[in-house]
């Protein structure tokens, strides 16, 4: 059911019958996904550096490069190992001049000498200016973000089976159901005004040469009454027009202005359940009958294939 193949300097390995322990992570848009795997040792020394590529009942899950390994006295060896975008943890200083999170991505591909795959232009270009000392996905998450308040469609950056991609969340939509007698065991359920809760948006346009502000409020009476008045603050690019600017203040509100609902998940696995993949969730109990996003996902494959989920309502 497992094929696991490890390339350490011109040497190719099959070691699918030493391996003990699989876990695969993935989040979204926080950074490369991580396989973690022991195996026995049977005079194989797999080094830092090393390809592994990792498949499961024939599904491309992983391919990556090994950056930890750990041993004790028994002959079971651990390894970490992490996807392409690992290396996108560089800091640089960035010019951003007619650019999207399309073509920051291309640039990153093309810099770090990464193989690329499909890459949707998320249409929105970004405000010209310097990005200092930040890193490379720092500065794309910060596009995605960008994107997502002006046009209110969200992307995710991933890696997928050892190609870059940039995918919009609604294409990545599963015919799946999770739930009441569909897959899973368990669940936690919460809701929260805790964090990213805002029911005032407050944009500030300042234009530098004549030192004058312009301010744009949207806010939800109604909502400010229930759960008390909550700000959210931001000082946008003086390119924006008022227009524009009324718009973002519009999406973020629509964004925001809800309570936020999580939940977890334990499931038996499917392999096609990504950090930013949607399915079809049915749980009686809490009145769940919708489509959500996986925010992050944890799969064990030994010795039976399951899943921990959590996901955005």
């Amino acid at each position: 059911m497992i094929s696991f193949i490890v390339k350490t300097g011109e040497q190719i390995y099959d070691i699918s019958e030493l391996v003990t322990k699989v876990s695969f992570q993935d989040t979204l848009n926080e950074g490369c996904s991580k396989l973690d795997f022991t195996y026995l040792k049977k005079d194989l020394d797999i080094k830092n550096g090393s390809i592994v590529r990792f498949t499961y009942d024939s599904v491309g899950i992983f391919e990556g490069f090994v950056f930890k390994i750990s041993r004790g006295r028994n002959q079971e060896i651990s390894i970490t190992a992490y996807d392409q975008l690992r290396y996108c943890k560089a800091k640089d200083t960035l010019f951003l001049k007619n650019d999207t999170a399309a073509t920051l991505t291309n640039k990153m591909c093309n810099y770090f000498h990464l193989k690329k795959g499909s890459i949707a232009e998320a249409g929105f270009v970004l405000p010209m200016g310097v990005q200092e000392d930040k890193t490379w996905l720092d500065i794309i998450y910060s596009a995605i973000s960008d994107t997502l308040k002006a046009k209110g469609k969200w992307y995710a950056l991933r890696d997928e089976f050892g190609k870059i991609t940039l995918r919009e969340i609604g294409d990545l939509a599963l015919n799946l159901v999770l739930g009441d007698a569909s897959l899973c065991y368990d669940y936690k359920y919460e809701k929260s005004i805790d964090n990213d809760f805002y029911n005032m948006i407050k944009l500030v346009r300042v234009d530098d040469e004549t030192e004058k502000a312009d301010v744009t409020v949207v806010k939800d009476d109604k909502s400010i009454y229930s759960y008390g008045f909550l700000q959210y603050f931001e000082k946008v690019d003086k390119k924006y027009t008022s227009a524009e600017v009324k718009a973002m203040a519009d999406s973020l509100l629509g964004l925001y202005n809800r309570e936020a609902e999580s939940v977890s998940l334990e499931c038996l696995g499917n392999t096609k359940v990504r950090a930013g993949t949607t399915f079809n969730a049915i749980i009686k109990d809490i009145g769940l009958d919708k489509r959500l996003i996986v925010k992050s996902v944890t799969h064990q494959f030994l010795p039976l294939h399951t899943m921990s989920l959590e996901v955005m309502i």
